[in-house]
């Protein structure tokens, strides 16, 4: 009896380990699988803990690099580990070998690929073939991925890496909209906000699936993707609530895209309820028009002052959207949070 229940407790660990490769490198759609949200956590508490003991300047920068490649090579740690302990027990259960320690060494042979210590029995033989075969997959079959991963980080960097060249170390809404009217694009920047929203659209294509890869920071260290969110999406709904220009449908997408995809993110990065998101301190009446004043002085296109009232209404409902989204992420990321319009209006 105690064979057949190790048997089955063997089968249901490789199946388990099997369903979560699966998932991890094929499926399309986040799921909060155990061996990779497990493995998350336990990195994620490491660098954490790394970086409240480690205080120095830039180490921020330096220390998040590794996580990614952490996080890798401990989830094939943990497939390796769990798939051994799967064909250990199933080599006892079976009684293709006499001990433990028998079981330990065939497994350990079969899934290194090494055929050191493979059982005489058929039914041992018959088991080292799928484990062989399983333990090449897993180096195989991960390692395959991590150049696809890091062509996404590639992509995002390349677009945040051209907001900061135009808006300077600390990008905002205003920053952005400025650039736009030296570069002679104010009066339609549609192709601008199309361009980000296939940005938004790849993020949530993939940083969902894997929330790991919003942990990886950006090659320049004084660079965060998720402040060129934030300045992108301020834009925009700028733009829609209180410019008058032709390009309001594309900036609307922007937005409706860019908070769909910084809600997914956030949610698979473990944001459950608004208690577990940093308090925001929302913009006043008073600095919304100090903004709208700075707009004027660039020389943008702006509707009549005397509707200031409603689009400061409508630029707060389209913030209120991903503004709890972002505020999470950019603590989950370590990204700082002097992102926001607020930041820079609220001490006027």
């Amino acid at each position: 009896m105690i064979h057949v229940l190790l048997a089955m407790f063997g089968l249901w660990l490789l199946f388990l380990i099997l369903r979560s490769m699966i998932r991890i490198a094929l499926m399309n759609r986040h799921y909060q699988d155990f061996f990779a949200h497990a493995t998350g956590r336990v990195v994620y508490k490491v660098i954490s803990f790394w970086l409240r003991t480690d205080r120095r300047k830039g180490s921020l920068h330096r220390i998040l690099l590794w996580y990614f490649p952490t996080y890798i090579l401990s989830l094939i740690f943990v497939y390796f580990s769990g798939a051994m302990v799967a064909f250990l027990l199933l080599y006892w259960a079976t009684t293709a070998v006499n001990t433990w320690r028998q079981a330990f060494l065939a497994s350990g042979s079969a899934l290194n690929t090494l055929g050191f210590a493979t059982p005489t029995t058929i039914a041992g033989q018959l088991l080292s073939i799928p484990e062989g075969a399983l333990g090449l997959g897993i180096v195989v079959f991960l390692f395959t991925f991590i150049p696809g991963y890091q062509a996404v980080i590639r992509l995002r960097e390349d677009k945040t890496s051209w907001l900061y060249v135009r808006t300077g170390n600390r990008p905002t809404a205003i920053a952005l909209l400025g650039w736009c009217k030296r570069a002679g694009i104010a009066e339609d920047m549609t192709e601008m906000w199309e361009s980000w929203e296939e940005w938004f659209r790849t993020l949530a294509d993939t940083h969902s699936v894997l929330p790991t890869l919003a942990m990886s920071p950006s090659v320049q260290s004084d660079q965060s993707w998720v402040l060129a969110a934030a300045a992108v999406l301020d834009a925009a709904a700028l733009a829609v609530s209180s410019m008058d220009t032709p390009d309001v449908e594309a900036a609307k997408v922007c937005v409706r895209t860019g908070t769909r995809a910084l809600l997914a993110i956030a949610e698979a990065l473990g944001q459950t309820s608004e208690g577990a998101t940093p308090a925001i301190v929302h913009l006043s009446e008073e600095s919304y028009e100090a903004m709208r004043n700075d707009l004027y002085s660039i020389g943008l296109p702006l509707k009549p002052a005397v509707d200031s009232a409603p689009q400061w209404k409508e630029f707060l409902a389209l913030r209120a959207g991903y503004e709890n989204a972002l505020a999470f992420i950019a603590h989950r990321t370590f990204a700082p949070m002097e992102y926001n319009l607020v930041d820079i209006h609220a001490r006027r």
